[in-house]
């Protein structure tokens, strides 16, 4: 639907319900393309990104599998990082230096 500024001031109820049905509604002044009237989002973009993905990701059967006891023990804290090792090398290595 294309209408003219002037036209669109007695018909604004009328361009609101055909943009909010789907249809492109374009002002024109001068007989130029001046503006689009497109319907608002409501801010909650959940209803646009779920279940896009539907189908297109597969999950490896081993993922549901136990994990072994090292790779779990990262996963809760209690694992020993490079770094602690590093920091318990530095507290106990250095005692014999200069």
């Amino acid at each position: 639907m294309k209408v003219s500024v002037y036209e669109a001031k007695s018909k604004l109820s009328q361009m609101i319900n055909a943009a909010l049905d789907g249809e492109e509604v374009v002002i024109t002044r001068n007989g130029k393309e001046t503006v689009k009237l497109v319907p608002a989002t409501n801010g909650d973009k959940r209803d646009s990104w779920i279940g896009m993905w539907k189908g297109q990701i597969k999950i490896h059967e081993s993922f549901y599998d136990p994990l072994d006891d090292e790779t779990f023990a990262y996963f809760n804290g209690n694992a020993e990082t490079f770094l602690d090792k590093v920091m318990k090398e530095d507290q106990g290595g250095g005692e014999g230096q200069e």
